[in-house]
């Protein structure tokens, strides 16, 4: 193929769209599938169990469908790393294939993941989520769409991060995070994330309702209770927009959680 540069390692068992594009001394892997107008820059390595959507662009020195880093993987159970459509995966960037038979690591369509972030095995990131530098996600951590995830921030693995979060920079958490908040520091967040609300053109009208929610759940600051003043909004009819719904549908379906900021930091 013209489009594949004459020093990159190509195996003859990858499926490439013709007008996928193949820099210098890249590496692609048996069982790899690259997409229609995908790019990949010189150096990275794409490997098996890779399955890159339309558009997908990987720079240099990432290294995408990598071994999961668990002790007890089995390098040949069937797995795969998924990235749809018009995501970008910036330099020195790691996203690791499932640990889970016949899974995938799952990357939404048009993310943003800047340098050197790192997502892990079985981890699920929705739509338009931007990680930036030196972020990294454990394994099987959920992050729902509209997210951004500021720089040198840690996920621990297993927890939930709900949609249109905006997680401050080195911060750190191993508790679900609510949708729609400011997440900050360690496993607190502060408020609704408005600007982000905002620039999502969510109405007003559903930014008051969402802020009357929210209120209602977590008032007192009393994240013990969390689920169960969730399960009274619901029943009090609270939530009277899509988002305020989805908010109620994140707590009920967990149990632990983040903590508001001015509790977090009140305790010695």
């Amino acid at each position: 193929m013209s489009n594949i540069h004459p020093t990159a390692v190509v195996s003859g068992g990858a499926k490439i769209s013709e007008s996928a594009r193949i820099g210098a001394y890249a590496y692609i892997e048996d069982g790899v599938e690259i997409g229609p107008d995908c790019q990949i820059f010189p150096h990275a390595h794409i490997l098996r169990g890779a399955v890159l959507e339309s558009g997908v662009k990987i720079h240099g020195f990432c290294t995408i469908s990598g071994l999961p880093q668990d002790i007890h993987f089995d390098e040949s159970t069937p797995s795969y790393a998924r990235i749809c459509s018009g995501s970008v995966i910036r330099e020195g960037s790691t996203i690791h294939r499932a640990t889970v038979e016949n899974a995938s690591t799952l990357i939404g369509r048009n993310c943003f993941f800047m340098a050197n972030s790192h997502v892990g095995h079985d981890c699920v990131v929705g739509d338009r989520v931007i990680i930036a530098p030196f972020s990294a996600l454990g394994g099987f951590v959920e992050v729902g769409p509209d997210c951004f995830i500021s720089g040198g921030v840690m996920l621990h693995q297993r927890i939930r991060v709900g949609e249109g979060v905006m997680v401050g920079g080195a911060s750190a958490m191993s508790d679900d995070v609510p949708p729609f908040v400011n997440a900050i520091w360690r496993n607190s967040f502060k408020g609704l994330n408005l600007v982000g609300l905002n620039r999502r053109g969510v109405p007003r009208q559903a930014i008051a309702n969402l802020k009357e929610t929210f209120s209602y759940v977590c008032r007192n600051g009393d994240c013990l209770n969390y689920v169960k003043r969730a399960v009274l909004a619901r029943e009090n009819g609270i939530a009277k927009c899509p988002e305020a719904e989805r908010f109620l549908d994140f707590f009920i379906a967990g149990r632990r959680y983040v903590k508001p900021y001015e509790i977090a930091i009140s305790k010695p």
